[in-house]
C-alpha cells in the first residue's frame, strides 16, 4: 500500500499508515534512505522473554498503550508484526 510520504526535516520523512500509526525514516548523506519504523515510547512491566505490551506513537500525537510485543521483541501493527529493524525505542 501506499502512503503520503512527508519531510519533516532535511533527513527525515514521515508517513502516516493504517489506523493513525506513525513511520519515520533517514535520509543518509548519500541519498539513500533507511527502514520505515514505527517509534515505541515504553514498555509495559512483563517480564523478558514473555508476550507483552508496548506503546506506539499516533499521528495525533497519543500513543496506543496497547501493542503487542512478543518474546522476540516484533511488535503488531494492524495484524502484522514487525521485527526490531523496523521500530525504535
Amino acid at each position: 500500500m501506499n502512503y503520503p510520504i512527508e519531510r519533516v526535516a532535511d533527513n527525515w520523512e514521515r508517513r502516516i499508515i493504517r489506523n493513525g500509526y506513525v513511520q519515520n525514516r533517514e535520509i543518509y548523506s548519500n541519498g539513500r534512505r533507511g527502514a520505515w519504523q514505527f517509534y515505541v515510547s515504553g514498555f509495559d512491566g512483563t517480564v523478558e522473554g514473555k508476550m507483552g505490551r508496548c506503546s506506539v506513537r499516533k499521528e495525533d500525537g497519543s500513543y496506543d498503550r496497547n501493542v503487542p510485543i512478543n518474546p522476540d521483541n516484533r511488535i503488531k501493527i494492524n495484524g502484522r508484526w514487525y521485527d526490531r529493524r523496523y521500530w525504535d525505542h
